[in-house]
């Protein structure tokens, strides 16, 4: 990944999925991409599946705000359950697992965002400026705004299933194929992710209950 000049770098606010039966779900509808059509191996970069609340570029000296920021918010932040909706994809190749929206995911992201934002000076991450990403103008707005198109009132949540070559695939098709049961999972934490290429989780912060 890489950001729009070298005092910046792109960070991800999010929760990982790391055991439990949707997890394994979602592993095997990435194994299967990886296997039938020549995916790539993982999630959007990450190791496990995820569900992503705020990611931008960022100035590389404001982690340590950042991090202080995030541990403010999870101390009054109570632990919540979300669910899963449908398999669909966006059309450059990736596929995801919608997750329904509720009251506690649509603050915990709001509170997010407004304060880190704070933090975002002149960055902006590349990848969101790449030829294959189309947005609409509320997106662009966004994205100018808070470096980051999908966030607020244009926030969808989902869990990055895999990616696979739009040109070459019928993503319709592919996605008949792809089965995971609509279910319920917990969020307990975020984490604070960081990379230039190769993403590492710094920091991982627990809810007060």
């Amino acid at each position: 990944m890489s950001t729009e000049n070298e005092n910046c770098i792109w960070i991800g606010i999010g929760t990982n999925l790391k055991d439990g039966p949707l997890c394994d779900s979602i592993k095997d509808a990435n194994n299967l991409l990886v296997k039938e059509y020549n995916a790539k191996s993982g999630f959007a970069g990450s190791e496990y599946p995820h569900l992503n609340l705020y990611d931008l570029g960022v100035p590389t000296d404001s982690i340590d705000s950042i991090s202080k920021i995030l541990k403010e918010i999870v101390a009054d932040q109570g632990s919540f359950t979300l669910k899963t909706g449908a398999i669909n994809y966006f059309p450059f190749g990736l596929f995801y697992l919608e997750v329904e929206e509720n009251a506690e995911l649509i603050n915990l992201q709001k509170k997010i965002v407004e304060r880190i934002v704070t933090l975002k000076g002149a960055c902006i991450y590349k990848d969101y400026l790449a030829p294959h990403r189309k947005y609409s103008e509320a997106q662009k707005d966004s994205l100018m705004k808070y470096g980051n198109p999908h966030v607020l009132d244009q926030f969808r949540p989902h869990i990055t299933i895999g990616f696979v070559d739009h040109k070459k695939n019928d993503l319709n098709k592919i996605r008949e194929i792809i089965h995971i049961e609509p279910q319920k999972f917990y969020i307990n934490n975020i984490h604070l992710t960081v990379g230039d290429g190769d993403q590492r989780t710094i920091e991982v912060f627990k809810f007060k209950s």
